[in-house]
């Protein structure tokens, strides 16, 4: 204690004048000082200026100090520098404030500095009082040392106990989820992947660490890129459902799945992302395509015999007045000069009356498959043929022919006048389109036909009008047109359709509005994929 033995603090330091006037006023020095000794806590008293003015033994243990090395300094020197602004500030507002003191337990723990410059946790409890020269501050300060890591401890031991039952969960939980047959993932907020188990790795076909981190989409056919952003925001909006989701396999193809998602939240309800289960159902939906394709090919096979039936009854039906009229109208005209004002008027029906008979022939020709003239065929030398056929039409109209043809391009098994008539009919559908000029792309070059078998590919590509795109799925119905009343009978795709299938190959369109149109056809190389076919009578009875 900083105190002599006549109750006279020592010279050296400030002055410790205010314990004259009240603490030694009524006990005696010598008894202070062993009451204070006799206390294990520290017991520190400063002025209102913060410096120290007594310090008992229990401090010294505490701190490491001697009182005299302490009389008179600025209790910043017990407290560790990072503390020292704030706690003056805590000081001065007690010293201000209604409390006389604040006892242990009611604030929380501080730190002490040693003499040594090593730090300990204290919990201290503090007291004022007015003395003649202001106010005494007193504080009782104990080390909390074994008490924090005893704390420090049982917590760690706590941890230890939750993160081995969460750990033994995590463990059962990851062998369910990676021994799972469904493909699993977990998206963030921006449908970046998270987590994913092995099976959704072999339904995508990348490891792990190429899924980890990537954005959904990236494994999306950009069609389905539309709908399946749609479906995540239905996440975000609390949406939990199954739909049928495709994905692009890491090997181009396509993998079919049946998606079970749900949204992720956080505590309070914030959405975090989705927790995404999927069944792969590949097999299953190429079972419906296939069972679709049967179903309207049978379909358009019923349809079409139907039509052919009517058809070759109304052909059969037109054929003897129209042959009738047109006999008529040839002696009528033989009779009639060429300066005679009728005479226009009989070529016109004349005219007509040709129209009508071509109209009836494809009638004919699409209600029955014909005699069949097999042959080996060069497709790109037919082209040709059929190009200086239609050449002054097309020539005419303004149309500039581009062939692009491949090389190495084998012979097919085909029927040759029924390939002009297919490639005649193209030819002409795509000048109709460019009444104003363009360009006629005929192409051939090698490819595969169905099942992967040699084929031959031929496209005719023009610059025109286009087809609106809810009107490409019915250009090969018979009598459908896109053209004006009066120019066409809508039998030409259909029969250009019926044509190629005999053949065993397949015919398709693609078109843009005011780019143009592309008719791709692709036909078997091999004999014995299509010759059967032809030599066989109507497919449609």
């Amino acid at each position: 204690m900083i105190l002599d033995d006549t109750g006279t603090p020592p010279r050296e330091g400030r002055p410790l004048a205010p314990w004259k006037s009240r603490v030694l006023t009524r006990i005696p020095p010598n008894r202070l000082t062993e009451i204070l000794d006799i206390a294990e806590d520290g017991i520190v008293t400063v002025d209102a200026g913060q410096q120290i003015v007594l310090f008992n033994r229990g401090a010294s243990k505490l701190f490491g100090y001697e009182p005299d090395e302490v009389a008179g300094k600025s209790l910043d020197l017990l407290i560790p520098k990072r503390f020292r602004p704030p706690h003056q500030g805590q000081v001065a507002a007690f010293g201000q404030s209604a409390e006389t003191a604040r006892p242990m337990g009611g604030r929380r723990s501080v730190w002490g500095l040693r003499k040594d410059g090593s730090e300990f946790p204290a919990e201290v409890s503090i007291s004022k009082f007015a003395d003649g020269d202001g106010l005494l501050f007193t504080a009782i300060v104990r080390d909390v040392t074994e008490r924090t890591r005893y704390e420090a401890d049982r917590q760690e031991l706590e941890r230890l106990r939750t993160d081995a039952k969460l750990s033994a969960a995590e463990s059962q939980y990851r062998r369910i989820v990676e021994t799972a047959n469904e493909g699993i993932w977990e998206l963030d907020a921006d449908a970046r992947v998270t987590f994913v188990n092995l099976r959704m790795t072999d339904l995508l076909g990348y490891p792990p660490d190429e899924i980890v981190g990537r954005h959904k989409w990236d494994f999306l056919f950009e069609e389905d890129l539309p709908t399946v952003r749609e479906l995540f925001e239905r996440r975000r909006a609390g949406v939990s459902e199954q739909a049928d989701v495709r994905f692009r396999h890491r090997g181009g193809g396509a993998v079919w799945t049946l998606m079970s998602a749900r949204p992720v939240t956080d505590q309070q309800g914030g959405f975090r992302g989705a927790l995404d289960m999927f069944t792969d159902i590949t097999d299953r939906r190429k079972a419906e395509d296939g069972l679709r394709d049967t179903t309207r090919q049978l379909w358009q096979a019923a349809r079409l015999a139907g039509v052919g039936e009517l058809a070759a009854s109304i052909a059969h039906e037109l054929n003897n007045p129209l042959a009738t009229v047109s006999l008529r109208v040839e002696q009528l005209l033989g009779k009639t000069a060429a300066e005679d004002g009728r005479r226009r008027s009989l070529e016109i029906v004349g005219q007509e009356v040709e129209r009508m008979a071509g109209l009836v022939g494809n009638l004919l020709q699409f209600s029955r498959a014909g005699r069949d003239q097999v042959s080996t065929v060069d497709v790109q030398e037919e082209i040709v043929r059929t190009i200086e056929l239609v050449g002054p039409h097309l020539r005419k109209r303004g149309i500039r022919v581009e062939p692009e043809f491949a090389p190495g391009v084998p012979t097919i098994h085909a029927d040759r006048q029924q390939l002009r008539q297919v490639f005649l009919n193209l030819f002409t559908n795509a000048a109709d389109a460019m009444p104003a000029g363009g360009r006629l792309t005929p192409r051939v070059r090698s490819g595969p036909a169905a099942k992967s078998r040699p084929g031959v590919v031929v496209e005719v590509a023009d610059t025109g009008a286009g087809i609106p795109a809810n009107l490409l799925a019915h250009v090969f119905d018979p009598f459908f047109t896109t053209k004006e009343d009066g120019k066409g009978t809508g039998l030409g795709l259909a029969i250009c359709k019926r044509i190629v299938a005999q053949h065993h190959g397949t015919l398709e369109i693609e078109s843009e509005v005011n780019k143009g149109t592309t008719i791709r056809m692709t036909l078997p190389v091999r004999p014995d994929t299509n010759v059967v076919g032809l030599r066989e009578s109507n497919l449609l009875t």
